[in-house]
């Protein structure tokens, strides 16, 4: 199965592996700088809880604040929020009826863990995992070295 493609800015900021010529790598990036895309109205869908749209809007503002999210995002990260939510949810669940329900392992467990699963996906496509960011940071690390000379 093929990898997705890659951002040809995300290319070369890690140093272009893939060996891609450096004019084709440019004319993606212009093509990239023109689908571009809003983030100026970034907002909770209202299908959210009060505890998702509490984390989306939370969210939201640190992805802003390093221009990692646009409009077109903003299901993904609702998504995220969601599941975000469904995992909080299940975990009262739990501390409320115990780990063991007549004899067996509580079922929100089950649940939890599969919420927990999703926010893991979401959260690394976002942005939001150690080591999706660990990735951004060594990239603009050597970005900044890059102007520096």
């Amino acid at each position: 199965m093929p990898r997705p493609p890659k951002s040809a800015k995300l290319t070369l900021l890690e140093g272009n592996k893939s060996r891609y010529v450096k004019e084709e790598l440019e004319r993606r990036v212009a093509n990239e700088d023109k689908l571009k895309m809003r983030s100026e109205n970034i907002v909770p869908p209202s299908w959210l809880d009060a505890t998702a749209k509490k984390e989306f809007k939370r969210l939201a503002d640190l992805l802003l604040s390093v221009e990692l999210i646009s409009e077109a995002d903003i299901n993904h990260l609702a998504l995220y929020c969601d599941a975000y939510s469904n995992f909080l949810s299940y975990k009262r669940e739990i501390k409320a009826k115990g780990k063991w329900v007549d004899g067996k392992p509580n079922p929100f467990f089950a649940k939890m863990d599969k919420a927990a699963a999703q926010m893991r996906v979401f959260a690394s496509d976002l942005g939001l995992s150690p080591t999706s960011r660990a990735r951004l940071a060594i990239a603009l690390k050597e970005e900044d070295e890059d102007d520096f000379f």
